[in-house]
């Protein structure tokens, strides 16, 4: 009797895949691995191409000894690998002895071609013959493996698609495995990018904290929280004593004891099914407590939306066991706020070319788009914006559709996405209170792009809590407050917004709160509008885009065209359907579209409008009287006006902003006006505008914007009367001769725009003193910004007197902000130093040589730009305040001198195409060979500098990202000194060499009292390879890692400029790392590696070989160290002898130094330039899920 199967032993991996690279290694193989991944099916994939051997490779056998089942993928090229099959032989002998599962795949291939060596096998296996005539008991073992598996089933393409039979496979193989399969949690087999997005959270899980840890996943509705957290889950959950995911708790909660109905599905998981019966939120909360404290648990609690339903579940984290961990997923970013110590992760949409393949995976069951149909594509990725249910959604709905139906599609995708997308995004709003309701609404009509304190202004008077409502949106993912302070959303909730304005009156607008451009049109012109009616908003402009896309694109050539905007500039960016490549068209006749404004309307359109606050209208023409216009309007932006001055009966006396910008105004209006509400007033661009109106009526006005009224003459003298003007903006009003005598009274002023005007002058009493008795108080909070074209005409402004200079005592002396680019300096006043208050300074685009002010005594400079200052060549010491330098394009620059508190922050990306930089102060320096200390030209190995002196090298620099071509160059960085020169291979004196094919390299250093280590030499040899996709991650960049093994000690090296080879040439990289006394002893483990990093740089450099050196000191005390030393490394007879300390610091003290916020551990240090360092310091403390 045959001895039964021995049952598995430890299985490291849940599957094992066999495959033929070359036929399906970046196609179907990739998309089964990842799909088995995502799902939880732990597999091992052999990534080497190279058929190393006559064998198969211990570490592939022993692989698949620890997997518990096999998939072999068999592909047309199969059998013509001796290593596939020999990998079957191992596959099907372990069958033989132990419960070892075997799943075959026929991946375009006849399953009787594989049992009977038919067909294209046959091919394959009469070369085998012919190869392995003298082994032909090896070709019949082959010959039976694959009968034998042939024999086993499995599972056959056929006419399937590619997507739809690998989810076939996953959950096939998922049901062949044990028990623990049923733990799993189905997840989509065609999610993309979750590699990298669910890295962050795995690294959290694995972090071997004994504390108790909660990690928030938090993201809009579609954004994939949940898949994420099922798939941290399926990777994670067989690492803990019990584990439980509990999804929907949102919908549960609400439902009858739906919240007990949670407690219970814990409990059963944590107890192995033995949970009593709970009858109370209480009595679950208690034996809750009395089961987790015990184990070590991972619990992940899907979909909560309050603070009760946590509590509810898992009461006080500190019931729970030491290394316990908790995931929730959630719309709401701060719903644990009050808990200390959360990990935030927060889920950002897909890239586009990521949008692209997961779309595809679901419209045309493959991961790119069928022949033909990427431009139809494309738009409906750019629309869906990154959600993942977007994309599947639309993907699925298309699925097999003709040309003509994704045409209508394109037209009508704020219609499409209406159904369950919609209805998932809504979750959020649904949860939110009336108020926080009816102010998203009211952002997503009128208020996306506008600034968020104008906003808050204008919304306030209509009855908000605006700053309050603001961050509830915020925190529940439906709003966000751009860099630039402006109110963003994702075009998916907007239209889900405006979606539900639609529902009021599905067949009448005119019912409707909110109405805007086509509806508009259609109310205004048929006259149907109601009292109903807050907010109505028509943009011509827009609106004929809108009408001529659709016109256009149902045209045989399937092309889209951008109308030119009404003032002739062409804008790229567009609130729906911004994904086309638009190009500029002209158009004889707004006749040729729908929607004309040439007859206009009438202002009775608006009579039964009694409760309109809000009207926003572009280069719209109304005629009529105003007497019936609307009495209640709040905000008035009425962008085009069209009339030379306001009518005097147009009722205005409720506004709290007036935007009257590009009107053809010339007098505002007759006489003087009481306003006693207005804040905001904006009248800029309007060309005709010669005087400002008598400002004394508006008591409240905080903002005066009259930027571009080139015509501008005067501002009227009653602006001194403003006591609460904050801001005003006279740029580019290039004929205003004076500013009013009374600037100054305003006690309020903040901000002063002058830019642009080049025919100003100031009077007497804007020239201030330097004493302070007569620097005038209404001035010290006085933000000045010049930004003129001529430094004469700056002169000209202050003291219009010939031959007089101008001084920085001509300026406030509280100046916050002092822009004054291409102004054509010469040189720097001198007095400049003395803005002691200045904050920000432009000096852009300046021709002096260098900044010869002294920058010590502007203590408050936080910003300073010089971009463009094509003749600086050096950059002095600034303040240690200065946070931001930015020098782009400075093409002289040589040196910078810095020595500020984070340097390395200021510094990134602070010289960008400063090609002839050579030296930043304590950072690195480039010196010519023939100007390096000769002892360290020897030190590192090259003893006949003649004979490559005069070979020129072309260099790289990351940190400017410029090359430049010429003589053999030194780098000292952070204690490492290199050079880089021509050569294809390490040199003879390096006896420590990596072998082919090998990322690493250890020595152990022996111990002798003679021996004093100072460092070591590192040699690496490198080409160029390929440059990679713009899409793509750069994985470009060598880094060089050494690293004591006995100490603890790691070093990790980028140069901040590296040798740039030719195609096909070879480049070395000869290195010198000093270190301190006691950092490399004898007795040490060293391990040398050299590995690539992420780069900015879109060039990618092949490592070829690398070696090392230990460098030594001569101890003039002892005895001959070179016979001992030849003695220990019989090789080394040329080992060198440091003499001279010629680098200034070792590696570990610089690095310190300035590298001391990118130190992960003690002991581990990263030397680069700032560019490559924001990478490590990503992988090592990743808190978003991005």
């Amino acid at each position: 009797m045959s001895n039964p199967k021995s049952p598995n032993h430890r299985c490291t991996y849940d599957a094992f895949l066999s495959f033929r690279g070359t036929d399906t290694r970046k196609g179907f193989t990739d998309h089964l691995y990842r799909a088995l991944e995502v799902a939880g099916i732990h597999t091992f994939r052999d990534d080497d191409e190279i058929e190393r051997g006559a064998n198969i490779s211990a570490e592939l056998q022993k692989a698949i000894q620890e997997s518990r089942v096999s998939i072999i993928v068999f592909s047309k090229d199969y059998a013509s690998s001796r290593w596939c099959l020999d990998e079957l032989v191992t596959i099907m002998d372990r069958r033989e002895t132990t419960e070892h599962m075997v799943m075959p795949i026929f991946y375009d291939v006849d399953p009787s071609h594989v049992r009977n060596q038919t067909g294209i096998f046959e091919e394959a296996f009469a070369r085998h013959q012919q190869c392995f005539n003298k082994e032909m008991d090896k070709v019949e073992k082959w010959r039976k493996a694959l009968g034998d598996v042939a024999d086993l089933g499995g599972m056959v393409l056929g006419d399937r698609s590619e997507s739809q039979f690998i989810q076939e496979i996953v959950e096939v193989i998922g049901n062949k495995l044990d028990h623990t399969w049923n733990r799993r949690l189905r997840v989509n087999p065609h999610v993309v990018g979750i590699d990298c997005r669910v890295k962050g959270l795995n690294m959290w899980l694995e972090d071997g904290s004994t504390d108790v840890g909660v990690a928030v996943v938090y993201g809009m509705g579609g954004i994939g929280k949940t898949t994420i957290a099922k798939t941290a889950y399926n990777q994670n959950f067989n690492k803990f004593q019990g584990s439980r995911f509990l999804a929907d708790i949102r919908a549960t909660s609400i439902l009858p004891n739906g919240l007990v109905h949670l407690q219970r599905n814990l409990l059963s998981d944590l107890q192995k099914g033995k949970a009593k019966k709970i009858y109370s939120l209480d009595e679950g909360i208690t034996k809750i407590e009395r089961a987790i404290r015990c184990k070590r648990v991972l619990i992940a609690l899907d979909d909560v939306d309050n603070l009760e339903q946590f509590n509810a579940i898992l009461g006080m984290r500190e019931w729970l066991h030491p290394g316990s961990k908790i995931i929730i997923t959630t719309r709401h970013e701060h719903l644990l706020k009050a808990h200390e110590n959360c990990a935030i992760f927060e889920v950002e949409g897909l890239h586009e070319y990521e949008s692209l393949e997961l779309f595809s995976w679901h419209a045309f069951g493959q991961p790119h788009p069928g022949e033909g149909y990427m431009d139809f594509s494309r738009p409906v990725v750019q629309h869906c914006g990154g959600v993942p249910l977007a994309l599947q959604v639309l993907g699925s709905s298309l699925f097999g559709k003709a040309a003509d139906v994704w045409k209508n599609a394109l037209q009508n995708l704020d219609v499409i996405t209406e159904g369950k997308i919609q209805k998932i995004l809504r979750i959020s709003l649904d949860s939110l209170q009336d108020h926080d309701k009816r102010l998203f609404l009211h952002i997503a009509c009128f208020f996306i792009g506008k600034d968020k304190d104008f906003s808050t202004t204008v919304l306030d008077e209509c009855e908000f809590a605006t700053n309050i409502g603001i961050q509830n949106l915020v925190d529940r993912c439906l709003l966000i407050i751009d860099g630039l302070n402006k109110l963003t959303m994702h075009q998916l909730l907007q239209d889900m917004g405006r979606g539900i304005i639609r529902e009021e009156s599905p067949e009448d607008p005119g019912k409707r709160t909110r109405v805007w451009n086509k509806d508009a049109s259609n109310v205004l012109r048929k006259l149907t509008g109601t009292e109903t009616i807050k907010g109505l908003m028509l943009n011509i402009p827009m609106l004929i885009k809108d009408e001529s896309s659709k016109i256009i694109s149902s045209g045989s050539n399937r092309k889209r065209f951008h109308v030119e905007d009404y003032d002739g500039n062409c804008s790229s960016s567009r609130r729906r359907l911004g994904f086309f490549s638009w190009q500029s068209i002209s158009f004889s006749s707004t006749n040729s579209f729908p929607v004309s404004n040439e007859t206009g309307f009438k202002t009775e359109a608006f009579r039964r409008m009694h409760n309109l606050e809000l009207l926003l209208l572009d280069n719209v023409k109304i005629s009529g009287g105003f007497e019936d216009f609307p009495k209640n309007l709040i905000w008035l932006s009425w962008r085009g006006f069209a009339l030379k001055s306001v009518p005097t009966n147009f009722y205005l006396e409720s506004l709290i902003a007036l935007d009257l910008r590009n009107s053809s105004l010339q007098h505002v209006w007759k006489g003087t006006r009481f306003l006693p509400r207005l804040k905001i007033l904006n009248l800029s661009h309007s060309h005709g505008l010669v005087t400002t109106p008598d400002l004394s009526g508006f008591p409240n006005l905080e903002r005066l914007i009259l930027k571009g009224c080139i015509n501008l003459k005067e501002v009227d003298e009653s602006i001194g009367d403003l006591e609460k003007l904050v801001f005003l903006n006279l740029k580019d009003c290039k004929n205003l001769m004076k500013l009013p005598i009374r600037i100054s009274m305003p006690r309020s002023l903040q901000k002063l725009i002058l830019s642009g005007c080049s025919n100003l002058v100031l009077p007497a009493s804007m020239i201030l003193k330097n004493q302070s008795d007569s620097t005038p108080t209404d001035m010290k909070k006085l933000s000045l910004l010049f930004a003129v074209k001529s430094w004469q005409s700056i002169r000209s402004w202050v003291l219009p007197r010939k031959n007089l200079q101008l001084t920085s005592a001509s300026l406030p002396q509280f100046l916050k902000s002092l822009d004054m680019a291409y102004c054509n300096l010469s040189e720097i006043p001198n007095d400049l130093s003395s803005l002691s208050s200045l904050e920000y300074l432009d000096l852009s685009g300046n021709p002096f040589l260098s900044l010869s002010v002294n920058m010590n005594g502007l203590s408050k400079l936080q910003t300073i730009l010089l971009e463009g200052c094509t003749n600086l060549e050096m950059i002095p010491e600034l303040p240690p305040s200065v946070e931001i330098l930015r020098a782009w394009y400075c093409t002289s620059l040589k040196r910078v001198l810095l020595n500020l508190p984070d340097m390395l922050k200021t510094i990134r990306r602070a010289v960008l195409i400063c090609e002839n930089l050579v030296e930043i102060q304590n950072v690195f320096k480039m010196r010519p060979l023939r100007s390096v200390d000769i002892e360290m030209i020897k030190d590192i190995g090259l003893f006949n500098l003649e004979s490559i002196g005069s070979t020129d090298v072309e260099m790289l620099n990351c940190l400017t990202g410029t090359t430049r071509k010429g003589p053999l160059q030194g780098l000292d960085e952070c204690g490492i000194f290199s050079i880089f020169l021509h050569g294809s291979e390490v040199p003879d004196w390096f006896c420590h060499k990596s072998s082919m094919g090998n990322s690493e390299l250890s020595i152990t250093i022996p111990p002798h009292r003679n021996l004093k280590i100072r460092g070591l030499n590192a040699c690496v040899v490198y080409a160029q390879g390929k440059v990679r996709d713009e899409r793509l991650i750069y994985l470009g960049v060598p880094v060089l890692r050494i690293s004591n093994e006995t100490k603890g000690l790691k070093w990790s090296y980028v140069p901040v400029t590296i040798g740039f080879p030719k195609e096909k040439e070879h480049m070395l990289w000869l290195s010198h790392w000093r270190f301190a006394n006691d950092e490399l002893e004898g007795g040490d483990e060293i391990r040398v590696s050299v590995d690539k990093i992420r780069s900015s740089v879109r060039i990618e450099f092949d490592t070829k070989e690398f070696g090392i050196q230990v460098v030594y000191e001569q101890n003039n005390n002892e005895g001959s160290v070179t016979e001992d030393i030849t003695t220990m490394f019989q090789h080394e007879t040329t080992t060198p002898l440091i003499q001279n300390q010629v680098i200034a610091g070792d590696v570990s003290a610089l690095a310190s130094r300035f590298h001391k916020n990118y130190t992960n551990k003690v002991g581990e240090y990263f030397i680069c330039n700032h560019n490559e360092l924001s990478y490590f310091w990503s992988q090592l403390r990743p808190t978003r899920v991005t």
